[in-house]
């Protein structure tokens, strides 16, 4: 390892301040990140028409050319975040998918726009793995729920200001698009992915504040753990970690199917505008997400104060139960306003489940492995939910329905299986996880 922190079992944490003062930085660049990840839902119509594509590729564009990149880079930059200076890491990552996100606003075919996609997915790679990582050895372990989930509100509240931001620019520039410096006329579509990379270079400065910390509940024998070890660690605790990597992938494929085709739903089936729709789903979504995300945190925390079995696995099940019947049903409601209303309960069950997972796996993986950890969680995540779940939704579209006029059915018929087995896998990962989590906090106290 180079260049960190020297490890002490008895050293004290950070006081709360900086602690805080961290999560703060770290909330806004991953702020900062899902401004582009949700951008793309906003600007189905114009990025279609400009480069003539179906949904299917309007859905490969918005999914695996990000999420390809995304989870493969994740797994070698997973083995960094272990070993070297996480956030050095942060900071170069942060310029690239920067770069990226900038380059899509100038793409002149198809395929530039999709390239320029999967820079912003191996830029973004090491966020997550970093972030949570660093998060982990500034919180002791007490209040690791609460400092996990208030960090995790970055992406809800991140995916709600790239639609507010996507909508109000939509409905603020012109038709014909409009002049900037340097730049010439560019439409609307365009400025939309340069003001998603505007803040970047100022993020990353803000960046060089945050100290490295040092690595904690790693005893000196352990300092290092090579694949194979990893491997076996996974394969010791099938049971546990088949069940947690595995669902907030398909809660990831029911967020990302819905999200990313709810703008065109309101558009199609409701004739709603989408720069207004844009707003009022940014609105939703930051609320609802915010929500979800602290109340998961507190409760994770309580339950844990509590000695409850498997507290912060459970809090997973709850979250589901939440979900499941909500993001089934509002595509299928007759107007506006109750499809929202229902999807903002999904979004909260959503929310409340997917930001206990870093918690969960942060509580039964060693210091050592958190880093490759969480990049599996990311990989098996990203394929099926930031990669499969627009497109199984654009393909049903397509293919089962014959058309985008009944998207709602499409959105419907993905998410049905999909939340049933999320739902199962929650309940069944109970006494595993609880058995884990003895075995480990075992052998490192």
């Amino acid at each position: 390892m180079d260049n960190l922190p020297a490890q002490r079992l008895d050293a004290p944490y950070p006081s709360l301040r900086y602690a805080g003062y961290v999560i703060a930085v770290l909330f806004l660049i991953t702020l900062f990140s899902q401004l582009d990840r949700q951008l793309p839902a906003l600007l189905v119509r114009p990025i279609r028409a400009e480069f003539a594509i179906s949904d299917t590729a309007f859905s490969l564009l918005q999914g695996y050319a990000f999420s390809i990149c995304y989870t493969l880079m994740g797994l070698p930059l997973g083995r960094m975040v272990d070993r070297r200076t996480r956030r050095n890491l942060i900071f170069w990552g942060m310029l690239f998918w920067t770069a990226m996100t900038a380059a899509s606003a100038f793409a002149s075919s198809y395929t530039m726009l999709f390239i320029a996609r999967m820079g912003v997915g191996v830029g973004e790679a090491v966020l997550a793995p970093a972030a949570y990582s660093m998060i982990a050895d500034y919180v002791a372990p007490e209040r690791r729920g609460r400092a996990m989930a208030f960090y995790y509100t970055s992406l809800a509240v991140g995916s709600g200001a790239s639609m507010l931001l996507g909508g109000w620019l939509l409905g603020a520039i012109p038709k014909e698009g409009m002049d900037l410096p340097l730049f010439g006329l560019l439409p609307a579509w365009r400025i939309c992915f340069l003001a998603a990379a505007a803040p970047g270079i100022g993020l990353a400065l803000l960046l060089l504040t945050v100290r490295e910390p040092m690595r904690r509940e790693l005893s000196a024998k352990a300092a290092a753990c090579s694949v194979g070890e990893f491997i076996a660690f996974l394969k010791q605790h099938r049971r546990t970690f088949a069940r947690l990597l595995t669902y907030p992938a398909l809660l990831a494929m029911i967020g990302y199917g819905m999200l990313s085709w709810a703008p065109a739903l309101f558009e199609r089936r409701f004739d709603m505008p989408i720069s207004r729709a844009g707003i009022i789903l940014g609105l939703i979504i930051a609320a609802a997400g915010l929500s979800g995300t602290l109340f998961s945190g507190f409760l994770s925390d309580r339950w844990l104060r509590m000695n409850v079995d498997a507290a912060r696995f459970r809090v997973s099940l709850v979250g589901t139960v939440v979900c499941a019947p909500m993001a089934v049903l509002w595509p299928l409601a007759d107007n506006a306003t109750a499809a929202f209303v229902m999807l903002g309960v999904s979004v909260f069950g959503l929310s409340i489940s997917q930001a206990a997972a870093p918690a969960c796996i942060q509580e039964v993986c060693p210091n050592n492995m958190r880093g490759q950890a969480i990049s599996v969680y990311l990989l098996i995540a990203g394929l099926l939910g930031i990669g499969l779940g627009p497109t199984l939704v654009a393909l049903v579209s397509d293919h089962v329905f014959h058309g985008g006029t009944k998207l709602h059915y499409a959105i419907s018929v993905t998410v049905l299986p999909t939340a049933l087995v999320a739902i199962w896998l929650c309940w069944s990962g109970l006494k595993p996880f609880a058995a884990t989590r003895r075995m480990v906090r075992t052998g490192t106290e």
